[in-house]
């Protein structure tokens, strides 16, 4: 749909994210997969704190300026939860689910969304804008054969979620309205990305209208850079 930023030019081969984070002795793949298997990844020192600050960079920035309500939901929700947002049952394979039935959060959508399950909400109430940092887990069981390297589709990762609660007339500018908030982010930390319309066979069967955001990453396809 369109391409933001200029994609930078460099005269060496950059680097991708896990040689300079195993390099820096701040990402440590082993040590994780040692504690929890494959798909995990532990940060520390520097690495550690600036993901904790990116956090507090996008939250700061939809709560002040975008008028979002930042929340901390659970992490553990009932069945109802995950079948309203869409995840049930078409992503079911892609879900971690404890033996007593509750499911660990793909993304913080699922009880965002659902603080208002089953409430009736006047009109003039809405739009409600939420936005969270949580946890998100995924087995990722349909990634066999893509790129898994790296922190790329991990079992578990920290995101900064935004969700609005609007009519379905309102929804459609809404959606661009949240579109652009998630754009601002990479707007204010220069980072080139490309914004796409995602295929009916990729969305959950809830989903009406799907937006895909993918940054230019210049250490990634050999140094060659991709969008992902």
């Amino acid at each position: 749909l369109c391409e933001w930023g200029t994609q930078p030019a460099f005269e060496f081969a950059p680097k991708g994210h896990v040689e300079i984070g195993e390099g820096l002795g701040m990402m440590d793949f082993e040590t994780a997969a040692k504690i929890s298997g494959s798909r995990f990844c532990i940060l520390s020192d520097q690495l550690a704190q600036l993901e904790r600050a990116l956090g507090s960079f996008m939250l700061d920035l939809h709560v002040n300026e975008h008028g979002y309500i930042e929340v901390n939901p659970p992490g553990l929700v009932r069945d109802d939860a995950v079948f309203g947002t869409g995840q049930l049952p078409k992503f079911s394979e892609d879900l971690f689910r404890t033996d007593n039935g509750y499911w660990l959060i793909p993304t913080a959508e699922v009880p965002l969304t659902n603080l208002v399950s089953g409430d009736i909400v006047l009109e003039e109430e809405l739009p409600k804008r939420y936005t969270a940092m949580t946890w998100c887990f995924r087995s990722e069981a349909g990634a066999s054969g893509q790129d898994t390297h790296g922190m790329i589709r991990q079992h578990q990762f920290s995101k900064v979620e935004l969700v609005s609660i609007t009519t379905q007339e309102g929804s459609e500018d809404e959606l661009e309205r949240m579109t652009s908030c998630a754009e601002e982010v990479l707007k204010r930390l220069e980072l080139p990305y490309r914004k796409m319309l995602l295929s009916a066979g990729d969305m959950g069967f809830s989903a009406c209208k799907t937006y895909d955001i993918e940054v230019w990453l210049p250490g990634q396809n050999a140094g060659r850079g991709k969008y992902r």
